[in-house]
């Protein structure tokens, strides 16, 4: 084995380097002794004069602010930076949170008080008994104002339009007619009856006669006050002299009798129609023809009418309505005047509801005679007979069809006093002893309430029925 702490000979770098060192020794000496040549001299760079100088540009007044402005933000951000953050008083921090804690919870239980007892409510919501009827055919009985107890109970609904036209007059006719109207016959006499009799004069303050065509009996004063009658007078010659505005009657009979002051009539309007010798007229065809056309707008203008009356408690009888006219064709006639003028009233039967509502009712055989309404009465067609008039009937045959809806009536304010202050679980029960209630439900306000409200204005009952 090779001892590693010898020098090791046989390298070549040793031998290498121990010759470079010898010729480097050589050379050194001998170029040293043979040198020379001039020195050389290192050029130095002549240095500036600095003392005269400024070293920094001068700078204007407003540069130096601003820059001493941004050092003093500089230093107030890094200031702002360094300082510590803010800390509140913990014992503080603790008072305001157990303060607020306490007020919170105070105004939650006021809450909850007041929503209890003060602006505690219950709403109960019924479906009441109901049965629909598939198609009535049913005559049935009405009665003016219930004078017959029989029948169902109806007040008459009157609503009347007028229309005018002005007509030709085309025709030249020889016309004799006497004039009339209306007079109102006084007895100042006596409280006895005093009868006139059929033809009775009666002479205006112009001297005109007038006479009654039938007897009629004057009543008898009373408490001072004449007693009085209506009656209408006829001239007692045709031509256009009788024809007057208004006037006072003596009646000729009692003429020298204590009676002749006493009994005396006056004019309720102008008396007219009084004609005599040849006039132009309106013809008889252009009247008819007037006639027609007035009709025709006026039955639709009142029909329309007619179906806006309507009234709480009452079923209207639309289909069952009857239009009457009234005209001024004898006065046209008899060449009075050349206007025609035509009255159309609309009469309808308002039946009361709850008594219409048992006469259907009694179609179904378990009907107990319990308070109903009736719905859906939009689905019924009524219909009476053409000799049935509707204005000064008392009673009327009327034939019922359609489809109503027949509704038990339950006594709202009988279910409030039934469950007012009582627990939430009696009123399952309560119902169930209602016939006239198919189901019911409760909600509260606040929910959470076991009792129901002890007062009435808390408890609210509303009516919920399926369509069909």
């Amino acid at each position: 084995m090779q001892d590693i702490r010898k020098p090791y000979t046989r390298s070549r770098s040793n031998n290498d380097l121990q010759s470079r060192v010898e010729q480097f020794e050589a050379a050194r000496y001998t170029k040293a002794d043979d040198y020379d040549e001039e020195p050389v001299q290192i050029p130095v760079k002549k240095r500036r004069d600095v003392d005269g100088m400024d070293m920094y540009p001068r700078k204007r007044d407003d540069d130096l602010y601003a820059e001493e402005k941004d050092d003093r933000e500089i230093r107030q951000q890094r200031r702002i930076a360094d300082a510590p953050p803010r800390t509140r008083n913990p014992q503080k921090k603790g008072r305001l949170g157990t303060f607020t804690f306490i007020v919170a919870t105070v105004l939650i239980i006021i809450s909850a008080v007041l929503f209890t007892y003060v602006f505690d409510s219950a709403t109960i919501t019924v479906v009441p008994k109901y049965r629909d009827v598939t198609s009535i055919g049913k005559i049935i009985l009405f009665s003016k104002d219930g004078i017959d107890p029989s029948g169902v109970p109806f007040t008459l609904q009157s609503t009347s339009i007028s229309k005018s036209k002005t007509l030709t007059l085309s025709e030249s006719r020889k016309v004799e007619a006497k004039a009339s109207g209306k007079a109102i016959i006084y007895n100042n006499y006596d409280g006895a009856t005093q009868k006139l009799i059929k033809n009775t004069r009666f002479e205006s303050n112009k001297g005109k006669i007038y006479r009654i065509n039938q007897s009629v009996d004057v009543p008898g004063k009373k408490n001072n006050i004449p007693g009085s009658i209506e009656v209408t007078l006829y001239a007692d010659s045709n031509g256009a002299d009788y024809n007057i505005d208004s006037a006072t009657f003596s009646i000729p009979g009692f003429k020298g009798t204590p009676r002749e002051i006493a009994f005396y009539a006056k004019s309720k309007n102008a008396i007219t129609g009084g004609v005599s010798g040849s006039m132009s007229m309106v013809s008889l065809s252009d009247l008819n023809a007037a006639k027609d056309s007035l009709a025709v707008e006026l039955s639709k203008e009142v029909q329309t009418e007619i179906m806006k009356i309507k009234k709480d408690g009452t079923v209207p009888l639309y289909t069952a309505s009857e239009i009457t006219y009234e005209d001024n064709s004898d006065e046209v006639l008899k060449g009075v005047t050349g206007v025609y003028k035509v009255i159309a009233t609309g009469n309808l039967m308002l039946a009361n509801g709850p008594k219409f509502a048992e006469a259907v009712a009694k179609n179904f055989g378990d009907y107990d005679g319990a308070p109903v309404r009736l719905s859906y009465t939009d689905t019924l067609v009524f219909t009476r007979k053409e000799s049935d008039h509707v204005f000064g009937s008392s009673s009327l045959s009327i034939l019922v069809e359609g489809k109503p809806r027949v509704v038990w009536i339950s006594d709202t304010d009988a279910i409030k006093e039934m469950v007012k202050g009582q627990k939430r679980d009696a009123f399952k029960p309560f119902m169930k002893t209602i016939n006239s209630i198919e189901s019911a439900e409760i909600s509260f306000s606040p929910m959470w309430l076991s009792h129901f409200p002890a007062e009435l204005t808390k408890l609210i009952v509303n009516e919920s029925l399926p369509k069909r």
